[in-house]
């Protein structure tokens, strides 16, 4: 390993790469990498690239955009006869839109090849060592999975119409066991979770949840019209919702010791169950209306003890839809005292 200089052809060269890079300046950049049709690059996100075209795509792009910096630090490098490689870390940081930054430490490892008596680069390692994102304050830091947690809690829709594209059964229970940690008083842990798969037990639901709904309208003549249409739009409704692959009906025992807390209990459940499925690519929902509990309990018998607190379906949405408009934050937040 030899000792930096000054005098070294090869961090001179690499001095060009980062200075070219710094500039976002292209041509100035490619100047320093072979012109051979191959090169490997690794990177950040774990993406390989495996020619010259495909890294100028790559930087082409990047040097697109504005509001970056990444200073470079050199931590070791080895200079011989034909090949060489300089190891350095590379600290980049790009201001988000919303005023903080994104902050991406990484070792990079670029091998240099001579070419006609001069070093190129012909293949670079990125390994990330650490991504943060900042807030205003760069002092309060998030890490990428803080972030995607927070996103999934965003990204959370309340979904009507489902593909029919099967959920595996790992995935349903990997979704029920994320519900299952949700926060019970005494740890009591009152919830059952009743899956439902069977397309013809779903038909059956779905027809007796149309005779529920449509039942208080049948009594009064006056209204077969109304009654009509309602029925019309409940089961083009009822259609697209009954169109998910798997519905879970989420219970809560009532002969605990803490029975007045189940229902708090059972849906925090109901919310994690939303959020776990979200998480994993499906849409889902808290359904309560079509399913009176009394009707629910008899046809899939359910003891007494248990007390429904929603159907939820599981499965791809057809298309998610649209963020609902919510209150501005400052509307809802309260400090110390109304």
């Amino acid at each position: 390993m030899k000792k930096k200089t000054k005098s070294s052809a090869l961090i001179k060269t690499f001095n060009a790469y980062v200075k070219a890079v710094q500039k976002a300046d292209l041509k100035a950049m490619f100047d320093t990498v072979t012109k051979k049709k191959k090169l490997h690059f690794l990177t950040a996100c774990g993406n390989v690239i495996k020619s010259r075209r495909g890294y100028y795509e790559f930087h082409r792009k990047w040097f697109k955009e504005k509001l970056w910096k990444m200073p470079v630090n050199i931590i070791a490098f080895h200079e011989g006869e034909e090949m060489g490689y300089v190891i350095a870390e590379f600290h980049y940081k790009k201001r988000l839109d919303a005023g903080g930054w994104y902050i991406l430490d990484s070792n990079f490892t670029l091998i240099f090849q001579k070419e006609g008596g001069k070093w190129k680069v012909v293949a670079d390692i990125c390994t990330p060592i650490k991504r943060l994102y900042t807030e205003k304050n760069p002092a309060i830091t998030y890490s990428r999975e803080q972030l995607y947690a927070l996103d999934m809690l965003e990204a959370r829709r309340t979904v009507h119409q489902f593909k029919r594209t099967p959920v595996p059964r790992e995935h349903i229970m990997k979704i029920i066991d994320a519900a299952r940690f949700a926060p019970t008083a005494g740890n009591q842990q009152p919830w059952k979770f009743l899956v439902i798969e069977d397309r013809k037990r779903l038909g059956v639901l779905k027809k007796k949840v149309a005779a529920w709904y449509s039942a208080p309208y049948k009594g009064d003549v006056r209204n077969k019209k109304e009654l009509e249409e309602v029925q019309r739009t409940l089961r083009k409704m009822l259609g697209h919702v009954f169109s998910a692959p798997v519905y879970i009906a989420v219970l809560v025992d009532m002969q605990v010791k803490y029975p007045y807390s189940t229902i708090y209990d059972g849906t925090l459940a109901a919310a994690n169950l939303m959020i776990a499925a979200r998480t994993l690519g499906y849409g889902s929902g808290f359904f309560t209306t079509f399913f009176p509990e009394d009707q629910v309990r008899e046809l899939f018998h359910i003891p007494r003890r248990y007390k429904l607190i929603c159907f939820s379906p599981i499965g791809i949405p057809k298309h998610w839809p649209e963020a609902p408009k919510k209150k501005d934050l400052k509307q809802l937040v309260v400090m110390e005292k109304f």
